[in-house]
């Protein structure tokens, strides 16, 4: 993905999603409704009436029997950056929504605290109205991302084995210039898979049968490790395998196919930077653990960003059943292939319309394949008239090494931690620039602060755990660069306003938050 843009569309109707009909094998788009740069689509198991839109500045809308209520499902643009790649990314929902009515979203979070950061939260639907959520969420899985806006991946899933997965990219920028893909202390550029559950890892748990669960040199939520920018994969709903696409650099644009049943992805590693697709990469090393080549690769292009799609298990749509969809994100060509090892088969246009920026492919409750455009449309894909609908059929759990049993769910914490800011209002400065911040927690907490000096430049984040009660002095800096433009602007006046942000959030991922501004001179 590079450079995005969004336009503002109005809602439009379109076809109910389970709709009667006999198909004929033409392939079409069919348009769902015009968003505000929609960028995923997602459904609630067995909820055959409604699709979810995501839009990337933060608002999820819902698609109810074909028409677009006005109302939104979810709005948390306030929490949302959406410079370069960023914004809300995805959403999935639980296996068990229908009780719990728990859904899980992946965003860029626009906190001066913690700029870019990756996060997984936890939001629940509304007990009054199931078409709102409750605005008020936890975090659930977070990883700092303030190297470069790009590369941030994208996609949350449930798999088949009622855990979440999550694929991050590297952390931005060419050649894996931070090091993260083949780092495994580092969650960047990986296939995650966690519980969402609080446990051992604080706000969430760490499956038994993870790779690396338990050891403590290492990042126990990684799955498998080498990749670039993985912006969307999925689960097939048939056999249970997992494929991906992962964004290329300037020679190869890439599918990779696991099937996580037989324990061969486990562990694994598809190569970035030491492979780009099947050829050398920028970077001279070897790809530690079990190397995962691509199934599928194609050339680059100026630009290119693969998509990644779904096996297509809809019987409406006979021409493309069984066959993995996906397109180019510039191209927007959708494409169609048979998936294998150790390599696919019979990659052939799909015939459909060309959409610019094309940037996911979504699947609802009834198997029913949905096309995005950054541009506005959401679409759906059927041969002539509408397929009727068939329900997810229940998939084993993934063999493998024995895992220890799951525990039970335990009640989630959802008290929010009371945080207590303090800071003198008019602040001199000696001969280094540090703005201080008095901060302490009613409970165990993980405290971030940031800010900026309004109009001249901000102030670098720091983070500090804290015990429960403990009081803790934090001094806010910004750059060398920044020291001296502050100065600067304090010769020509006598004090400067300082704005800033402190977030607290608890072991199980709560999240408390305070603001204030001092004024600083000489």
């Amino acid at each position: 993905m590079s450079r995005i843009t969004s336009r503002l569309a109005l809602l439009s109707t379109a076809i109910p999603l389970a709709a009667p009909g006999i198909a004929a094998a033409v392939p079409t788009l069919v348009k769902v409704g015009d968003f505000d740069a929609p960028i995923n689509v997602a459904a609630p198991p067995r909820d055959t009436s409604r699709v979810f839109v995501v839009e990337r500045d933060g608002v999820i809308k819902v698609v109810r029997d074909g028409s677009a209520l006005a109302t939104p499902f979810l709005d948390i643009r306030a929490a949302v950056a959406t410079a370069g790649e960023r914004g809300l990314l995805s959403m999935t929902f639980a296996p068990d929504y229908a009780t719990s009515g728990l859904f899980y979203v992946y965003l860029t979070a626009s906190d001066p605290a913690t700029p870019g950061e990756l996060q997984v939260r936890e939001y629940h639907r509304s007990s009054a109205d199931p078409d709102r959520a409750d605005p008020a969420g936890r975090i659930v899985w977070r990883q700092a991302h303030d190297e470069a806006a790009n590369h941030n991946g994208g996609q949350v899933e449930f798999g088949p084995d009622g855990r979440l997965w999550l694929a991050t990219g590297d952390g931005g920028g060419a050649n894996d210039q931070f090091g993260h893909a083949q780092d495994l202390k580092s969650q960047l550029g990986k296939l995650l898979r966690i519980d969402p559950r609080p446990g051992d890892a604080g706000s969430y748990s760490i499956p038994a049968d993870n790779p690396y669960a338990g050891r403590t040199d290492v990042a126990p939520a990684i799955w498998a490790a080498g990749l670039r920018n993985p912006f969307r994969f999925s689960f097939d709903r048939g056999s249970g395998d997992l494929v991906l696409g992962d964004v290329g650099q300037g020679a190869r644009e890439e599918i990779d196919y696991v099937r996580p049943a037989d324990g061969l992805g486990r562990g694994g590693n598809f190569g970035w930077p030491c492979f780009e697709g099947s050829i050398a990469g920028p970077r001279s090393c070897t790809p530690g653990g079990r190397h995962l080549p691509p199934v599928f690769e194609y050339s680059q292009g100026s630009p290119r960003a693969v998509t990644g799609g779904y096996v297509v298990r809809d019987p409406g749509l006979p021409t493309l059943k069984g066959r993995y969809v996906f397109a180019d994100t510039y191209a927007g060509n959708v494409r169609s292939l048979v998936l294998d090892t150790p390599l696919a088969t019979d990659d052939r246009t799909a015939g459909l319309p060309i959409r610019t920026l094309l940037v996911s492919f979504g699947e609802d409750a009834c198997g029913h394949i949905y096309v995005v455009s950054l541009n506005g449309s959401v679409e759906r894909i059927q041969d002539g008239a509408p397929g009727a609908c068939v329900l997810r059929p229940d998939v084993a759990p993934p063999a493998g090494p024995a895992a220890a049993p799951t525990p039970p769910p335990q009640p989630v914490d959802r008290t929010v931690p009371a945080l207590r800011v303090s800071a003198t209002r008019r602040q001199r400065l000696g001969r280094v620039v540090a703005v201080r911040v008095s901060v302490s927690c009613d409970e165990a907490c993980r405290v971030a602060a940031g800010g900026l000096i309004r109009g001249v430049t901000t102030l670098r984040p720091r983070q500090a755990q804290l015990p429960a009660g403990r009081r803790v002095v934090v001094r806010l800096r910004p750059t060398k660069k920044g020291a001296k433009l502050t100065f600067r602007a304090l010769r020509r006046r006598r004090t400067l306003l300082v704005r800033l942000s402190i977030r607290a959030t608890d072991p199980a991922g709560n999240l408390g938050r305070a603001q204030l501004s001092v004024r600083v001179r000489r």
